[in-house]
């Protein structure tokens, strides 16, 4: 019995230590991850629709999708397209949508750039799990998903792929992931069209 409560109390002891140490990192580094993960957030939102500020304001400013009472998740096409987050420009050239939706091997999360007139300013890809040389070129930094991206720029949310009598060339051997990622930009755009009339 005294054995059990002596391991019992040391046991005890080492989680107090690691759950002080653990507690002590969180500390010391929360505030790095933060701006980490803003500097990276708004490198992505700065690919899809730059914004010149002045050194330390901020570029966008984020909608709160709780008080909007708009539906966070949109039907395009057949397809459930959910809107992560949106950020408002601070020069007011429109709005940065960060959806969420699925490919043909999992789920993709995209930035979309909206501008007040309801056009497309460019998509990033900015997490997927499709196949490489597949559905993973339109996120490549080759010129196969440079040249399939661009083509989202300047469109609206009629947007649709070639094959279904719209503008857009779908990427060779990957179908689904570029009827996917259209009707994310849809989506995307009609939800801004709905954040518009709601203010």
């Amino acid at each position: 019995m005294k054995d059990i409560l002596k391991l019992t109390l040391v046991l005890f002891l080492i989680c107090a230590i690691v759950a002080g140490v653990l507690g002590a990192v969180d500390l010391i580094t929360r505030d790095r991850i933060e701006a980490y993960q803003t500097a990276k957030s708004n490198a992505a939102k700065a690919a899809v629709m730059p914004v010149d500020v002045q050194e330390g304001e901020q570029p966008y400013e984020n909608v709160e999708l709780k008080d909007l009472g708009i539906d966070t998740t949109i039907n395009a096409n057949g397809q459930k397209i959910k809107i992560l987050s949106v950020s408002r420009a601070a020069n007011g050239a429109g709005y940065v949508v960060e959806t969420e939706f699925s490919g043909a091997q999992g789920t993709l999360v995209m930035m979309v750039g909206v501008d007040p007139e309801l056009r497309c300013t460019g998509i990033s890809i900015t997490q997927h799990s499709e196949t490489s040389g597949l559905g993973a070129n339109a996120a490549s930094t080759a010129e196969v998903g440079v040249n399939f991206r661009s083509q989202f720029i300047g469109v609206d949310q009629t947007v649709q792929l070639k094959k279904a009598g719209g503008e857009i060339d779908a990427l060779s051997g990957a179908t689904i992931t570029s009827r996917s990622v259209t009707n994310a930009a849809s989506a995307a755009i009609r939800f801004v069209e709905a954040l518009q009339s709601a203010n």
